[in-house]
């Protein structure tokens, strides 16, 4: 695959799956680079441990696919997981990284990024945790005074649905019904306990019941985020007339 056509008739791609020719075509028709932010972290026995990245992923894909650009590999660099939350006990399945290393690495992608002549560099972070998300943040709001010629957006999902579909959660009905629309293959309800309600201490749940999602719910989410998002990008960087 060496790019895409949607069926708005924008062309995206994937980046790590591109040519030269097919990311120089993408890149002068939208300059737009979308960098999923994700997590390898425990979101229980039904959820696939690298949910957050996916779930960026499968958001950037469909709003490339709306607005065109191209679309990086998922980052699965992030700290402050549940590995490290107090009073729980997750030890396994999470990777946790300092602080001191992901805010390193946002920089290093937004130098790289800006030095490629990108106009909008959208991360979408997918690991919500704090200070982690409010690290990104700051480094884009550092980039956009260091770098011109480019704009710097961080947000998430949450900051950009309709407040009827905002739902702040971990491995709950929120995440779940994205990773269904997204990556159905990475979700297996039936582990769930059968007599009783997940919870964060026991399941690593935290938010309304994921036993509720469903991909056509996940597919409301997604609809609600790319309004949203294209809302953002237009506002830095309108589309040609």
């Amino acid at each position: 695959m060496f790019g895409s056509s949607s069926e708005s008739g924008v062309d995206w791609g994937r980046y790590e799956r591109l040519l030269p020719r097919e990311i120089e075509a993408i890149k002068a028709a939208r300059s737009i680079a979308y960098l999923p932010w994700g997590a390898l972290e425990y979101h229980g026995t039904h959820a696939a441990v690298g949910l957050d990245g996916l779930k960026a992923h499968g958001l950037c894909c469909a709003l490339a696919a709306q607005e065109g650009g191209l679309v990086l590999p998922p980052v699965y660099v992030a700290a402050n997981t549940i590995k490290t939350a107090p009073d729980l006990s997750f030890p396994q399945h999470s990777l946790d990284f300092a602080e001191s290393t992901l805010i390193q690495l946002a920089k290093e992608y937004f130098e790289q990024l800006a030095d490629e002549g990108f106009k909008v560099v959208f991360t979408l972070c997918g690991h919500v945790g704090q200070p982690h998300y409010d690290l990104l943040k700051a480094v884009a709001a550092e980039a956009n005074q260091h770098y011109a010629d480019t704009h710097f957006i961080a947000t998430s999902e949450t900051d950009l649905v309709p407040e009827d579909l905002f739902i702040v959660n971990h491995a709950a009905l929120g995440e779940v019904a994205l990773l269904m629309a997204t990556d159905p293959d990475c979700v297996k309800l039936d582990r769930l306990p059968a007599d009783r309600t997940p919870t964060l201490e026991d399941d690593a749940v935290w938010g309304p019941d994921p036993r509720t999602a469903s991909a056509d719910l996940g597919q409301k989410f997604i609809a609600g985020f790319i309004t949203g998002a294209r809302e953002r990008i237009h506002a830095v960087y309108p589309p040609s007339p």
